[in-house]
Parts: structure tokens; sequence; C-alpha cells
């Protein structure tokens, strides 16, 4: 018998600019799963998103597949060995690795004999493991995937993230998986990503220069007190023609010394580049977590530096995910973070580059909790962003201290603002779209504002956020122009539009 959620209504919050969050915790959600990471993903193409949750096995077990049924209706269902299939899995990522329209799945597993896997989804929720996807080694031990199509050839290529010390032997380093576009992959070696050996955590593909390759970002924090630079690495296609990869260096993001989680390359500021934030997680020393600054740094076109005020980065917390999206629509980035042991934090972008700390909001309301994954998305096709909150299993002070449940919100925005959303749809390039940049402009408060989209699905901890481009728009009376310039060079334009619709952009083949 189908569990359908029956929405109740816990608390509301009035937050700035009217926005107000529905804490949904019932059927069938209120289930102790132990979750690492999880993602909002649209799995048969209906239209709506889904969610999937990668859990671990110790004392629960068995990832979850939550099928959206609409009206605000989730149900739980069985998908053969995806959902039947009892292994420690860390973290997931979804892309169309064969072009054929369907999100495909990467699972992590980095415990066990059978290691990681790759299924083919063939719709209606059945998926097909590919066998032998990597032909030199059978189980690849992973923390953590992400797709790209790093030599933009048109196929979803794939990074596995091996932490050294934190899952099963052999100590390797990373993988990196070519995609042959014929169901198999070629393991490339001979690069920085898969040499050095390190307790990677989370990888991040992003354009961060926005020429047209993307680039690669990891977070390696050790989670034992000591901290270290994380492992960057810049894409060389469009400097030198041939895709391969240079470890950054110099940059102050690159060199300082971090517990590196979670890295995301947002334009917070609108100023038409890419800003970056990163969580820390800052180890557990005598079982007492010490908590650490999250790193914010700002691209002013010839330099990145680190932000030094502000509470967004001087708050000490022991952190994973970090998420962003215009959750109130009023034209720019907020940021939700997650945190382990202690409450998930909601800051407010003013507008002019500074944050606030959003009080008495219901997303921490359920307390200290040991929050892993987050995941972001409008599952109700209604405009503005909801958000799902996975909890894990708390070993803190001597643990385990019993788990949580999950927490599902439902952002119910009633402040007028306009918005947008966009699914990009690759034709030379991949059918994902992923590494297309979206530039958005609008008048907003009398003021020409251009906003800035990368799309991927990697930019939350151990899962994806939703891969379509969202936009708040505030009161924008129409939108002046969109452009979108795709992985494969070619770049569309699209003017005079109106908001507060849902767009499909299609490479070369417009708008519908």
């Amino acid at each position: 018998m189908r569990s359908i959620i029956v929405l109740i209504l816990l608390t509301t919050s009035l937050l700035s600019n009217a926005q107000q969050w529905t804490p949904v915790n019932a059927d069938p959600f209120n289930e102790n799963t132990n979750t690492n990471g999880v993602s909002f993903i649209d799995m048969d193409n209906d239209g709506d998103l889904d969610l999937f949750l990668s859990n671990a096995n110790n004392p629960f077990g068995f990832n979850t597949i939550y099928r959206n049924d609409g009206n605000d209706q989730f149900v739980k269902i069985e998908a053969g060995e995806i959902t039947g299939l009892q292994t420690p899995t860390f973290g997931h990522t979804w892309g169309d690795f064969d072009n054929d329209g369907l999100p495909d799945l990467f699972i992590a597993n980095g415990f066990t004999k059978i290691g990681s896997l790759l299924y083919r989804n063939r719709g209606n929720f059945k998926f097909q493991r590919i066998e032998n996807y990597n032909v030199g080694n059978n189980s690849v031990l992973a923390f953590d995937a992400a797709w790209a199509d790093y030599n933009n050839d048109g196929w979803l290529d794939l990074v596995t993230i091996h932490p050294a010390r934190f899952v099963g032997k052999p100590i390797n380093s990373n993988s990196l998986f070519k995609n042959n576009g014929d169901l198999t992959f070629a393991e490339i070696v001979s690069t920085p990503i898969t040499g050095p050996t390190a307790p990677f955590t989370n990888a991040t593909w992003s354009d961060y220069d926005m020429d047209g390759d993307m680039d690669l970002f990891i977070g390696s924090g050790p989670a034992n007190g000591t901290i270290a630079p994380d492992f960057h690495f810049k894409n060389q296609l469009k400097e030198t023609g041939k895709a391969s990869f240079q470890r950054f260096r110099r940059e102050q993001f690159a060199t300082d010394s971090l517990d590196g989680q979670t890295w995301n390359w947002v334009d917070y500021d609108n100023d038409g580049d890419l800003d970056v934030f990163m969580t820390n997680y800052a180890g557990v020393r005598g079982g007492t977590p010490n908590g650490m600054k999250n790193h914010l740094y700002r691209n002013d076109g010839d330099t990145i530096i680190r932000v030094t005020e502000g509470p967004l980065a001087n708050e000490v917390s022991v952190s994973l995910a970090n998420m962003w999206a215009d959750f109130d629509n009023d034209g720019d980035l907020d940021v939700i973070v997650g945190n382990s042991g202690s409450t998930n934090k909601h800051y407010r972008n003013d507008g002019k580059g500074n944050f606030e700390h959003v009080l008495n909001s219901p997303i921490e309301a359920p307390g200290a909790k040991n929050t892993w994954g987050m995941t972001y998305g409008d599952y109700d096709n209604d405009g503005d962003i909801d958000i799902f909150i996975s909890n894990k299993i708390s070993y803190i002070n001597g643990g385990p201290n019993g788990g949580d449940v999950n927490y599902l919100y439902r952002n119910d925005l009633n402040n007028s603002n306009k918005w947008l959303i966009i699914k990009c749809t690759g034709d030379k390039s991949n059918k994902s779209g992923i590494g297309a940049i979206v530039k958005l402009t609008a008048t907003i408060d009398g003021q020409a504002v251009t906003q800035v989209r990368v799309i991927g699905t990697n930019n939350t901890f151990l899962g994806d956020n939703d891969i379509r481009a969202h936009f708040g728009l505030k009161n924008a009376t129409k939108i002046t122009a969109i452009e979108i310039s795709w992985p494969s060079g070619q770049v569309d334009k699209y003017t005079d539009l109106q908001p507060n619709q849902i767009l499909e952009a299609t490479e070369g083949k417009g708008l519908k």
C-alpha cells in the first residue's frame, strides 16, 4: 500500500520578506534512515522532483526512493537492486551519461568488496547495473562521485573520490573515468587528480573562471582536528586544446589550511564572476567537536580574496553541506549551512553582498542534529525553492546517539516576488546540460541586474541539488535577456520573456 505524505504544519515562522517555511515530518519521512547524502532529481521525467537517499547500513540500511506524485504527495517505492541491496552507501550523483534523456545514478560505496556501482535509468524507476564500468578494477572504493563533461565531447565523465583511511583498504587515490559513448568508460590515470592520496571528501565540478571548461574542487578534510590545503585543479582544455589538469598553487583559496568539505562557486554579489564558499568540519578531539570558521572568498576579477566580516564568515561550527539558492526570490543568492552536532544555519543575502543570520527559522527548530546531506529544489513547481535535510546517527560524545528522522521543508513564500526556472537540455553538448552557463538580466528595483548560474549537480554534500537553474526576480515585470553558453561553444540568446514560468531550453533549438 502506498505511503502518502500528509502535510502537517509543525510550526511556521515569518522571515525577512515574508518567507514562510512549512516543516513536513510525516509518513513516509518519519523513519530512521541514517542518511549520508540526498538528492532532488526527476528520475521518471514527469516534470516534478523525486527524492533519493543514500543510506549507511549500520544499524539501518537500504537506499531509499520517494516518488513525487504531485499535490504534496510522495510515495516510498521499491526500485530493484538500488533500494534492495544493503551496502554502506556514502555519496551519489545523477547524470545522463548515455544521453537518452533519463538521469542515471552512480552510488559511492567504500566498505564492501562490491565497491561503487553505476546504474542506467531505463525508465519508470527501473535501473540496470552497468557491469565492469571500470574494466581495470572491478571494485572502486569511494566516498563521493561527480559527473561533468571535462573534455567537452558531449558525454558525461565521472570522478570518484577516495578518502584515505576513512573507507576500506587498499588506500587509493581518486579515479577519473572518461565516457567512451558506448556504455563503457576508460580510466584516466596520468593526472594530478588521480595521483595523491589524502582524506578526500566531497568533489565539485564548476567552470570557476567561465572559460568554457569544467574545473574540479575537492575538499580533503581529515576530520581529526588537523588542517591542510584542499586540492583544486584547473582544466587546461581552453588554454591548450587538450583536457588536462593543473593544480592551483598560488591562489589564497588553494593555499589556506582547512578542514575542507563542500566547495560552491556562486555569484553571490551579482557582479558577473563566481565567488566561492566552503565548509570546514574541524575534526573531533576527545569526543568533542572543535568547530571552525567556514571560508567565503569574493572574486574581484583579478584576484579572489577571503571575506572576514559578517556572521557567515565568522560563525564557528562543525559544517559539511552548504546550499546556495535565492530562497526569498529577491534577486540574490542566500545560503543554508548544514552542521554536525549543532543547529543548521540560514543566512539571507541583503543584496549588497552582506549576510544576516535568519533567526527563529524552522530550519533550525529541530535543534542540534548530525546533518550530512541536504538538497534543494522546487518540488511543487510553484516558483520557490524547497529543501530536504537528512540526518545521521550521531557518534559524538561516545554515541551512537540515536539518529533522527529527516526533514522536508516546503517554501511557502508569500511576498509576490517573481521568478523563473530553466531546464537546460543539451544537443551537441551532454543531454543533462552540465557545464552550461546561464546569464539572466532583468530590471529589479529600477536597476539592470544580471544573475549567473553554472549548471551542475554536485554542489551539496554527498548528493545533488535540482539541476534546473532557478532565478528570483523580485519586482521585475519582464526578463530583458537570457544568454546560455553551452559546453559545445553554442551560445543561445533570448529576449523579452515573462517571469513566473518554468521553461526548457534545448541547445540551438529554442525555448518551450
